[in-house]
């Protein structure tokens, strides 16, 4: 499976949490894998990976939109 369209991001969230937005927003498949850890271990880097850029563009926006809320 090739994934061509990716975004890194750093968030306190859990990778779960992180997964089910993928889950809920993505037509096809997605994959995420941790970039690095704070010193402090509450902000990690994840780079999220999709099959196509309406996924990557559904999970920015998904994503922006739970950060706004809380």
């Amino acid at each position: 499976m090739s994934f061509h369209h990716g975004v890194r991001i750093t968030t306190a969230r859990s990778i779960a949490a992180i997964e089910d937005i993928c889950e809920h927003v993505c037509k096809g498949a997605f994959d995420v894998r941790v970039a690095g850890l704070s010193d402090d271990l509450r902000k990690k880097s994840l780079d999220v990976y999709f099959q196509s850029d309406e996924d990557l563009t559904a999970f920015k926006t998904a994503f922006r939109n739970q950060s706004k809320a809380g």
